[in-house]
């Protein structure tokens, strides 16, 4: 019996000692999958929240930079704040989802303004060019309006290198000059910096070689005349100067003054006696047989015509032919120069009767002028 107990007791024990290894496994396992799902859980939790910091974080900059490219927006656009592309911009800017998009945005916003300012200035100095006849001009009005419809800088360069501008506003300016101006009266206007006086005739074809941006500054001034009688000793004056003359007058001892223009109505020779004298030699030679005989004589020949204004006194009053006298005397002046230009024999000693016109507004100048110089312009 004792031995049955044994026996008994020693099958428990090894039937204890066989369950027990098959238990130890599972529970292991069990532990390392728990384990392992609480370390790949945490992991995940950690991963996620940060994913979920990162998307916030992400977020939150996207955001800023919204911000910060709206105001961006409303800086470029501060001169045009009712311009609708503005709202376009900004709408585009709410919608955007990266920072990269937005500066996409942003740069095509800015090239929308620079564009736009480089119409205004275009557009502001064609304007400036035509000045007051800007509306009245259609082909003005037709190139701007293309320049407002151009897509780029490189069209608007492209329609003005073919338009032609300048000359298209330069005929409103010589269109308004012509009809103010009458071809048989008189003008001053500023040339290299002196008065110059011209005919409107005159005026026209000389306003017709400027430049437009000269006519615009071009000062014409309408000139009243006062006739002013000049005697001038040759020597300050050279050739006597005929009507329809224009002669500068100029201060000897004022060389710095700005000359005086004129234009010479009349001008006279002063003339009181004229003289002149010529020695003629003769000779002659008188042979017989051997002898030779010279005989030489001289003789002199003056002419002198006594009190040159009493002979013109004198043909006006019928006491001398009119038509011998100016046979003789017509056009004197114009010989005197003709015949000392040939000869350049100079005679210092003759003087001149201006009979000038001068704008009224230069005659208290003009008396203050004590030693004349005469200039002619050619």
């Amino acid at each position: 019996m004792a031995n049955n107990s044994f026996s008994d007791k020693l099958k428990r024990i090894k039937t204890k000692s066989k369950r027990i290894p098959k238990v130890k496994p599972n529970i292991i396992i069990y532990l390392i999958m728990v384990i392992s799902i609480v370390l790949i859980s945490f992991m995940a939790y950690n991963i996620y929240q940060m994913e979920m910091m990162k998307r916030a974080e992400d977020s939150k900059k996207l955001e800023e930079a919204k911000i910060t490219g709206i105001n961006s927006l409303k800086q470029m656009f501060s001169h045009y704040p009712d311009d609708p592309r503005l709202n376009i911009y900004i709408n585009d800017i709410e919608n955007s989802n990266s920072e990269e998009e937005i500066k996409r945005i942003l740069s095509d916003a800015e090239n929308y303004i620079k564009l736009k300012r480089y119409k205004e200035e275009i557009i502001e100095n064609i304007k400036s060019i035509y000045g007051k006849y800007y509306f009245e001009s259609l082909y003005a009005r037709y190139i701007v309006n293309k320049i407002q419809k151009a897509s780029s800088t490189e069209e608007i360069d492209l329609i003005l290198k073919k338009s032609n501008i300048e000359e298209n506003a330069k005929m409103y300016y010589l269109n308004s000059i012509e009809n103010s101006i009458h071809p048989d009266k008189y003008y001053a206007l500023p040339v290299f910096e002196k008065k110059t006086i011209m005919s409107g005739k005159e005026l026209i074809d000389y306003v017709k070689k400027l430049n437009l941006e000269d006519i615009k500054n071009l000062k014409i001034i309408p000139v009243s005349f006062n006739k002013v009688a000049l005697v001038v000793p040759a020597p300050q004056c050279g050739k006597i100067p005929f009507e329809g003359s224009k002669i500068e007058i100029y201060d000897r001892e004022n060389v710095s003054m700005e000359p005086i223009p004129g234009i010479v109505n009349s001008s006279y020779v002063i003339v009181s006696d004229i003289n002149y004298r010529e020695s003629k030699s003769v000779s002659s030679t008188l042979s017989e047989d051997s002898d030779t005989t010279t005989l030489s004589t001289t003789s002199d020949i003056e002419y002198s015509l006594q009190n040159v204004p009493g002979v013109l006194y004198a043909t006006a009053a019928g006491k001398l032919d009119y038509y011998k006298i100016i046979d003789k005397f017509g056009r004197y002046g114009e010989k005197l120069n003709k015949i000392t230009s040939d000869t350049q024999i100079f005679d210092k000693n003759a003087k001149y009767l201006l009979i000038v016109s001068i704008p009224s507004d230069d005659i208290p100048k003009l008396l203050s002028i004590k030693d004349i110089y005469i200039v002619r312009v050619e």
